[in-house]
């Protein structure tokens, strides 16, 4: 099925064509490198845009929209595989904190390449003015999610 031929208002197309991206974009992330996920990738990005202070597993459920449950059960995974590393908080005991590996750090520098082809792939024939459209639309869009989810973005229904 190609989505622009069904009939549908621009909102519903918007709507199911950011569920279709999401999936085809995570089989594709998938296949690209097989030694993590694209959630498990999308996670220790996470974590690594904490500079100063390591996050805990909330911060990261919260910037994800997810629930504690969801990053605690895939950062076992990946301190088993050795690319983070969970701490109890000092100051809080019932606080772990998140942090990444030199292995993982060293993995992310061996796929830079096949990450920045992959988003020149996706963003092909897309002009600075599109992006510009684009990163707008979609950063009201999150703020509407938002807003609907009471300003909690992993509330979960």
């Amino acid at each position: 099925m190609n989505i622009k031929d069904v009939d549908m208002s621009k909102q519903a197309f918007v709507y199911a064509a950011i569920h279709l991206l999401a999936n085809r974009m995570q089989v594709i992330g998938d296949k690209i490198d097989p030694t993590i996920s694209t959630k498990q990738w999308f996670l220790l990005a996470a974590v690594s845009k904490f500079k100063n202070t390591p996050p805990n597993i909330s911060d990261i459920a919260d910037g994800l929209g997810t629930s504690r449950q969801n990053i605690k059960k895939m950062a076992n995974i990946l301190e088993k595989r050795g690319f983070l590393k969970m701490k109890r908080d000092e100051s809080d005991l019932r606080n772990i904190q998140l942090f990444l590996t030199e292995q993982c750090r060293n993995y992310f520098k061996s796929r830079d390449q096949k990450e920045s082809e992959y988003l020149e792939n996706i963003f092909l024939g897309i002009d600075d003015e599109m992006l510009h459209m684009l990163c707008s639309g979609m950063g009201k869009l999150v703020e509407n999610i938002d807003s609907l989810l009471g300003g909690n973005a992993n509330a979960e229904g």
